[in-house]
């Protein structure tokens, strides 16, 4: 007779500690969490990688729950990260200016030492891809109201640029309001370059994108680093390819200018991610 290894047992009182650790930084994080929540609903640019971060959680779950033992007990690494992650929280009531990067990376380290409780450290490394989405995701939410104008700005120019070069004269204007609006004058009429064109979906999908396949491929770090770089200038093209094909097939097509927005929006915001993605998976090898 073979006697096959069985997964050992959850200790009760082991799941009751866990659950309750779970439970205390659930409430800790609780306004981070909400915040990062109402973002995402209320920014429709960030809706897609908040569903990015999703995904990737509830798959680096499955995935532990096929590939490793679960073992709920308090673990040395999982006491150290939990400690980490509350130095970090501690520490970010005195750096104002780092609050938003120390209390995102406090949360992951929480996280991480919650996911360790119960699947030891190869539970961390399994979660990586999650953790890190995260931590990029949650940096991204804090930047938006900063790189706004910035990215319509140089959407903007380069769509201009390119307008021109293809023979179709253009004049960007400033139009002033609360806030200022960008419009690329053509023969053809007016094209506002408003916020929801300033490429910010297609820049946070792709670095999100990016980020996650970099880690569930476990790439070196070489390459990681690699792919996240491309993903700005992927992201950034691909945004202002978008402008110059709506100002150059709208006014050509006898079709709905909405219906020709939208259509081009999202073939481009999809071209752009394949792009990352077949990054990832030549950088796989």
């Amino acid at each position: 007779m073979t006697h096959s290894p069985e997964q050992p047992s959850a200790r009760p009182l082991g799941v009751v500690q866990i659950f309750a650790i779970g439970l205390l930084l659930g409430l800790l994080y609780w306004p981070l969490l909400a915040w990062l929540g109402r973002a995402s609903l209320q920014i429709a640019q960030l809706s897609t990688g908040a569903l990015l971060v999703v995904f990737a959680v509830i798959v680096c779950f499955q995935d532990s729950l096929s590939k490793l033992p679960l073992d709920p007990r308090l673990t040395g690494v999982g006491v150290a990260l939990l400690l980490l992650g509350l130095a970090c929280l501690w520490l970010a009531r005195w750096l104002p200016a780092a609050l938003l990067p120390l209390a995102v990376f406090s949360f992951c380290a929480s996280f991480a030492a919650v996911i360790t409780f119960l699947f030891g450290r190869a539970g961390v490394r399994q979660f990586l891809p999650a953790l890190c989405g995260f931590f990029v995701f949650g940096l991204l939410v804090g930047s938006f109201p900063t790189l706004d104008w910035p990215l319509r700005a140089m959407a903007a120019r380069y769509a201009a640029g390119a307008l021109a070069a293809l023979g179709t004269p253009v004049q960007l204007l400033v139009e002033p309001g609360e806030p200022a609006q960008l419009v690329l004058r053509t023969q053809h009429g007016l094209f506002r370059v408003a916020t929801e064109c300033n490429g910010f979906g297609l820049l946070a999908s792709s670095m999100l994108l990016a980020t996650i396949l970099a880690f569930q491929y476990r790439l070196p770090w070489v390459n990681k680093i690699g792919l996240l770089s491309i993903s700005v200038p992927v992201a950034i093209v691909a945004n202002f390819l978008r402008i110059v094909s709506i100002c150059l097939v709208a006014p050509r097509v006898a079709l709905p200018y909405q219906l020709v927005h939208e259509t081009l929006g999202t073939a481009f915001y999809f071209g752009g991610l394949a792009v990352v993605w077949q990054a990832a998976r030549r950088a796989k090898g």
